[in-house]
């Protein structure tokens, strides 16, 4: 068996991901997305009970004919079902992850077993390390937290939001008009994050590379008494690290405060307004501090959404990388041979050489050639 004269490594360009990111993903585990969902919607349905409870508790305590016992019941059903669901949905949420992170590196593997020599250094062993671990922990902290907390934090604003304008609207409406401003900040903060992440993504490659480079030619680095360049090196990958990682938190530092001062504004507005109706007789006090409640309520989930935020733009990153390995186009099939395998090897004439940068192409092989017989052992030793 013979081989061409001269191979080279190549590769085209890394495929585009499918359109629907992270949610195209999960789709093969929608029975436990939904079971996921249906057991947060129960859980954060409750907590939006506890309000009214406690607003019903302040308004009729003073009313002759008022009792204790059966509102004490109430409070600690609504407490025990929230406990028994929320550590349910803990659960299947853990499941989910540890599954989907699972099934993602099994992929990696088999895809990567069936690929060429070439595509693994084009891809580089540094950029599958990241792939392998990093990369595929982003999905799963996606999968862990942000699904749930996505689908608690719209189910919670939206159920404030009817809440609140059932007590007043005109209180309600004044209230949620902070809700769009705070929408255009995370919109402006998420794309930027977004960015930052990735190349983070690429920090950390490189810094996998120099660290295997080290590791693996320790013994040349020595002899070659190069450790000041190799110590330079891992400064400059790390340095970059570090640039990225406070690019991404100056822009969280500046995205809290921001939706704090929209709460506060709203609570002012609450407090101003909603105690003259309550003067004014226009409101039970009951239903005031149901409307504080709810404004927290409402208020909370847009501020969990923003530190969700950073969980999807790393995963969606993440997701963009693990793509281009699982889409890989597979190595042609070149073979052949139809009649029935032996176990004699033989090479005639084989050379090999790679593409340098910039001091030409490297030859690694000459002219090989040598047969191995059917049940011989054969080994090749000499300078690596």
């Amino acid at each position: 068996m013979s081989t061409p004269a001269t191979t080279r490594a190549s590769g085209g360009a890394p495929p585009k991901p499918p359109s629907g990111g992270l949610f195209l993903l999960v789709k093969p585990y929608k029975g436990l997305v939904a079971t996921l969902a249906a057991l947060t919607i129960l859980a954060n349905a409750l907590n939006l009970v506890v309000p009214k409870l406690i607003a019903r508790a302040i308004d009729n305590y003073q009313k002759p004919g008022f009792a204790l016992g059966p509102m004490i019941a109430w409070f600690l059903l609504v407490c025990v079902s929230a406990f028994l669901l929320t550590y349910l949905q803990s659960l299947v949420q853990t499941y989910a992850s540890e599954r989907v992170a699972k099934d993602l590196r099994t992929r990696l593997a088999a895809k990567l077993a069936t690929q060429s020599y070439s595509f693994v250094e084009k891809i580089t062993p540094a950029k599958l390390l990241t792939n392998l671990t990093s990369d595929v922990d982003g999905v799963k902290q996606f999968v862990s937290m942000a699904i749930s907390t996505i689908i608690s934090s719209i189910f919670l604003i939206l159920g404030s939001s009817v809440l609140l304008l059932s007590i007043d609207w005109r209180l309600g409406l004044a209230v949620l008009a902070i809700v769009p401003f705070i929408g255009c900040v995370f919109y402006i903060a998420l794309k930027k994050v977004r960015e930052l992440f990735k190349k983070g993504q690429e920090a950390i490659d490189w810094l996998n590379r120099v660290i295997n480079e080290s590791i693996l030619g320790a013994t040349l680095i020595r002899l070659l008494n190069s450790q000041q360049m190799e110590y330079q090196k891992f400064v400059s990958a790390n340095a970059e690290a570090k640039n990225v990682g406070l690019n991404i938190l100056s822009i969280m530092s500046a995205l809290i405060p921001t939706i704090t001062l929209a709460a506060n504004a709203a609570t002012a507005v609450i407090l101003l307004v909603g105690g003259r109706f309550v003067i004014e007789g226009r409101m039970t006090l009951g239903d005031f501090s149901a409307f504080n409640t709810y404004l927290a309520l409402l208020i909370f989930p847009i501020i969990l959404l923003g530190f969700m935020s950073t969980i999807m733009a790393q995963a969606g990153a993440s997701y963009m990388r693990l793509s281009a390995v699982l889409m890989a186009p597979p190595p042609p099939k070149a073979g052949q041979l139809t009649s029935a395998l032996r176990g004699d090897v033989g090479m005639s004439g084989v050379s090999l050489s790679f593409k340098g940068q910039s001091s030409g192409d490297k030859d690694v092989l000459k002219d090989v050639s040598f047969s191995a017989k059917a049940g011989s052992r054969t080994a090749i030793i000499g300078p690596t």
